[in-house]
């Protein structure tokens, strides 16, 4: 909240949703009501219906939100008004930085070719982005609807894909935002859950909006990536290890498409499940860039 409140942005819509948690967030948003334009604590139905509902309530030019766990670095909201200003029709996204809880590992997650095609194809462009470092102005929203509450993972995701038919992404090129990192969270806690929503949500929604889409191909890939979490392909997510689930993966995917033969993880990945898992590294969870 003080990476908000201290922002001194000078026309600030800052509304608060709490679901009722009880680590003395009551406190903290009593402490701090007069500086808000509205708060709650109240039940809700998860975290997108709680962002639909402060939505509903806002009247701002231009809309986010930053979830518990994350904050704004310093000149962050002046920066993303600027830019409105001489881009009131687009997509507006910033970098974010990115710690873990504890050892000290940090990156940067640069925003860089973001398109709708880029992210439903499996065959498309190098990509990157982070929901923390995304501004959307008020047309944009009310055009593409209220985030879909019935996803638990993916609602940002979706919500993201709706916009990008409507609107392209301008860049800020410079960080915006930090993003914490810990054993605790959402999406590090259930990543295996919310890898397979995702990839259930580009192939039941996304895929049959691409002429000519290689549905095998594409489901081939997603049982790739299934397989790197289960054969700890990343540091990060080393409690998921099970040689034998991302075996099955890596054969769900050559059944699916010999084609993913000619993909250079595939071998690396079938190298992970065969031999002693004392002899491979996990590499560091740095996606991007590290922070210099």
């Amino acid at each position: 909240m003080r990476s908000v409140l201290l922002q001194g942005y000078p026309d600030l819509e800052y509304i608060v949703l709490d679901g009722g948690s009880d680590d003395g967030s009551a406190d903290i948003l009593r402490k701090y009501s007069p500086w808000l334009t509205y708060w709650v604590r109240e039940p809700d139905r998860g975290q997108a219906h709680a962002i639909n509902k402060g939505f509903s309530r806002s009247t701002g030019a231009l809309l986010a939100w930053i979830n518990s766990d994350d904050l704004y670095l310093p000149g962050a909201l002046g920066t993303f008004a600027e830019c409105y200003l001489t881009n009131p029709r687009a997509i507006i996204m910033g970098d974010v930085e990115n710690i873990v809880e504890g050892d000290g590992q940090c990156w940067l997650t640069k925003q860089f070719n973001i398109s709708f095609l880029n992210i439903v194809s499996p065959e498309n462009e190098p990509w990157s982005w982070h929901q923390p470092g995304l501004f959307v102005p008020r047309p944009l929203v009310i055009n593409v609807g209220p985030l879909d509450e019935d996803l638990r993972y993916a609602f940002d995701l979706d919500w993201l894909l709706r916009l990008l038919q409507y609107a392209e992404v301008v860049y800020l090129h410079m960080k915006v935002a930090r993003f914490r990192v810990h054993n605790a969270a959402k999406t590090t806690a259930e990543y295996p859950d919310g890898v397979k929503e995702t990839q259930q949500l580009l192939q039941q929604r996304y895929w049959v909006l691409i002429p000519n889409f290689n549905v095998k191909y594409g489901k081939a890939l997603h049982s790739l990536s299934r397989a790197a979490i289960h054969l700890g392909h990343h540091s990060k997510y080393k409690m998921y290890w099970n040689r034998v689930t991302g075996a099955q993966q890596l054969i769900a995917a050559f059944m699916l498409s010999p084609r993913i033969l000619a993909h250079p993880n595939y071998w690396k990945l079938c190298r992970r499940a065969a031999l002693p898992k004392c002899l491979f590294r996990s590499s560091p969870w740095r996606p991007t860039s590290q922070l210099e």
